[in-house]
């Protein structure tokens, strides 16, 4: 599927030399010495893709910070998802998290004569119209809140608030009761074959459904469905919208009045909204709408907002623990109550760092979804 002289073009591999800022701003860098961007592109092009695959590619976590300040728009991330695939060509055994669960679930879903009960959650009160061409894609979160329930993960209140948000924004939508994970984790994972598979019956689903335009609340989805789906499908011409970038202007110009939220916030930039889709403004532009609402910023945020840790559901260790626990300490010096974020796997991850911590010393702040959140103030309007 892939060739080693495209990939080295495509993504400008060649030109890492030995600057190495890649290597002082990667937080997996910090935590684990042996790990180092530039020699693993080194030890890669001294073999021309010829020998065996270094294994601490599977220790990247995929942040991209080392694209944000590489002078030379180097994709190392890119060229880390073709080692992955040359990786496991090679017959590596991938350390899967959570037992591979959640891989087994994606290939699952992969299968084409699959059937699924997957909107049993939906609140009567959500009105949802049938049919449309604008699909609300909820992504793998009802599956998410079964296979996280012992950490408290909540990850479907963040989409019935997002759905809540567009009914008071007159906005229609329909809701696919088969649609497939966007694959992006398999992708991550170097799984090529399998993220295809999820795609094709996505993109059959949609096509059958006369979907044009997909909105979602997951930043891996929607990026998913506005890059990779491009770069890796022929004839992909659906719209794609994040719901931030939806409601964000209609609050901005009056068409939609959120409520009141008494509460100290900070806001975690999620790595794909954040630094892949360089969506910044529009979460922090929500939050600020609110009244009584009090956000402050991380040390590290928007460009620099430290990740949450962890790869695609792959060799979660002691490093990635390490730059959890950093990143709930950025939160815990704001003061905040409530760790905001726009991305159900951040709140996994984090949640799970609480929860698993050896130590008195990780901060247990609530964390929640930013649409969530804002649903919660349009019940305080109706309240009033």
């Amino acid at each position: 599927m892939f060739d080693y002289q495209s990939v080295i073009d495509n993504t400008k591999i060649r030109l890492c030399l030995d600057c190495g800022k890649c290597t002082v701003v990667c937080p997996v860098a910090r935590y684990d010495d042996e790990f180092n961007p530039r020699l693993i592109v080194q030890g890669s092009l001294s073999q021309n893709g010829l020998g065996p695959v270094d294994q601490s590619v599977w220790s990247c976590i995929a942040c991209n910070m080392c694209m944000e300040r590489c002078n030379y728009n180097v994709k190392f991330t890119d060229f880390i998802r073709y080692l992955r695939y040359e990786s496991l060509a090679e017959g590596t055994e991938v350390q899967c998290s959570h037992g591979g669960t959640p891989q087994a679930i994606m290939h699952m879903m992969a299968h084409k004569q699959i059937r699924q009960n997957r909107l049993d959650w939906l609140p009567q009160d959500i009105e949802v119209q049938k049919p449309s061409d604008t699909a609300f894609f909820v992504g793998c979160a009802p599956y998410f809140d079964v296979l996280f329930n012992d950490l408290g993960v909540k990850t479907l209140e963040g989409s019935k608030g997002a759905l809540r948000l567009l009914n008071r924004a007159r906005i229609p939508f329909t809701l696919l009761p088969n649609e497939r994970c966007c694959g992006r984790d398999l992708l991550l994972q170097g799984d090529a074959e399998g993220f295809l598979a999820l795609a094709q019956a996505n993109i059959t689903e949609f096509g059958r459904r006369g979907i044009r335009n997909i909105i979602t609340n997951c930043p891996e989805c929607y990026y998913t469905f506005k890059v990779d789906y491009p770069n890796f499908l022929e004839n992909w011409d659906i719209s794609v919208t994040h719901m931030t970038e939806i409601v964000a202007p209609l609050i901005e110009s009056g068409q939609v009045a959120l409520g009141e939220r008494q509460r100290k916030v900070t806001y975690h930039d999620p790595c794909t909204l954040g630094r892949y889709s360089r969506v910044f403004d529009q979460p922090r532009s929500i939050l600020h709408s609110m009244a009584g609402l009090e956000m402050v910023e991380m040390a590290d945020n928007r460009e620099k907002a430290l990740c949450c840790g962890a790869s695609p559901w792959v060799g979660c260790g002691s490093v990635n623990r390490q730059i959890q626990k950093e990143r709930l300490a950025q939160a815990a010096a704001t003061g905040a109550e409530i760790l905001v974020t726009a991305c159900p796997k951040c709140q996994i991850h984090l949640k799970c760092a609480q929860k698993n911590a050896e130590d008195d010393d990780v901060c247990q702040i609530e964390i929640q979804d930013i649409s969530d959140l804002a649903a919660q103030s349009l019940a305080s309007q109706e309240a009033s």
